[in-house]
């Protein structure tokens, strides 16, 4: 069945001008007419249409508004606005009156080929596994200061070494910081945005929200301040997870130790929570506090494992005390690595590649193969191999 797009231009020539165009080799059936933000619901009501490209002559805050109205109805509508706006502000806004993407404007042939090709592209491989596959990993401190959000971040970057595809998922949402981990990128849109409209989320709205490090590697940011955190559901969390586990392989969430209901919904979600904390007296009494908790909520010890980081050997505490505290097995340690972890963190650069053969770098290797089934990637892995002996 041909997707339909429905084009409506501002002004006459252009609408000539996309009538003239014969798209239906690439599967599309195209009716244009002129109009504005104004015409779009009329247009949805009346076509039904899956794709929408709005030509938008000026930024207008009306129209957004106008397009957010519009939408509601029909929140799986694919629209693409053309507009010579692309100010931070208008993109945010323009993301979250429901618009997919922005391209340059005035509309042509040309751009509305390649708009459509690409929705198209999009809309036909938005679930190309057909199936839950992602395993979701939730790393979560038993307190601050525990270094959750470096595994976490560090750990997806191995992961995405061996050709998987992961999503780091920041719910640090009051000041998250996962992004910086990871070099720093800046995004348009956070995990608040979507998870605030869970009506309108779909597998091209997250695509389009990530940061998108490298090809196996995104992450999906907190905000950078937490006006907005209230407008978070825990509707729109499950279904963030839900659509990310059908396009990634592996979904890595940075969850903070406040237990409020959006982290308690991530945590139920995961398949398995990594409890981080470090060896003193103030981190076990915290992680035996958490460990009852979630043993509350029937979690088993297949689910909820113990992560020791910045482990170090001969201690007056030792592995014995930490899971007879907690009572827990202690999942996997981490060694000591102040110096390079500190530089890691400071340029934003990955461990692995800043200083591969460093025993951090060494460990996070260790646990991530150790997710990855053997011979699975045996390309990424011969590189790891590589790296490490050639560091």
């Amino acid at each position: 069945m041909p997707i339909h797009v429905s084009v409506i231009c501002s002004s006459e020539a252009a609408r000539a001008a996309v009538a003239a165009l014969d798209l239906h080799g690439m599967g599309a059936v195209i009716t244009a007419q002129t109009g504005n933000a104004q015409t779009l619901a009329h247009v949805l009501l009346r076509e039904q249409s899956d794709v929408v490209l709005l030509e938008l002559p000026e930024g207008d805050g009306d129209a957004l508004v106008q397009i957010e109205q519009a939408l509601h109805q029909t929140p799986a509508t694919h629209l693409i606005l053309v507009s010579p706006e692309h100010s931070e502000e208008f993109l945010l806004r323009a993301m979250r009156a429901g618009v997919r993407e922005v391209m340059p404007g005035p509309i042509s042939p040309l751009s509305l080929q390649l708009a459509v090709k690409h929705a198209l592209l999009k809309i036909t491989q938005a679930n190309p596994r057909g199936q839950l596959q992602a395993k979701v990993l939730a790393m979560i401190p038993a307190k601050g200061g525990a270094g959750a959000t470096f595994l976490a971040t560090n750990l997806a970057f191995v992961l995405s070494k061996l050709a998987k595809r992961v999503l780091v998922l920041d719910l640090n949402l009051y000041f998250g910081d996962a992004s910086i981990f990871l070099g720093n990128k800046t995004s348009v849109s956070t995990v608040v945005d979507l998870a605030s409209q869970p009506q309108r989320l779909d597998p091209i709205l997250l695509d389009s929200a990530v940061i998108k490090l490298s090809e196996h590697l995104h992450i999906l940011p907190a905000p950078e301040l937490p006006a907005d955190i209230h407008k978070v559901s825990t509707q729109g969390i499950e279904k963030i997870i839900e659509i990310a586990r059908n396009q990634y392989d592996f979904v890595v969430i940075d969850v903070s130790s406040n237990l409020d209901d959006v982290a308690l919904k991530a945590l139920d979600l995961a398949d398995v929570v990594y409890m981080t904390l470090q060896l003193n007296l103030p981190f076990i009494r915290a992680a035996k506090h958490m460990a009852t908790v979630f043993q509350g909520r029937g979690y088993t010890c297949d689910k909820l494992k113990v992560i020791l980081n910045r482990y170090e050997r001969g201690g007056t505490i030792d592995l014995a005390n930490v899971e007879t505290t907690t009572q827990l097995k202690v999942h996997r340690t981490i060694p000591n690595g102040h110096a390079a972890v500190s530089e890691s963190i400071n340029q934003g650069i990955p461990l692995l590649e800043l200083a591969p053969r460093d025993p951090v770098s060494r460990a996070l290797r260790g646990w991530a193969e150790e997710l990855v089934p053997t011979g699975s990637a045996p390309q990424s892995k011969g590189w790891l191999h590589k790296l490490m002996k050639t560091a």
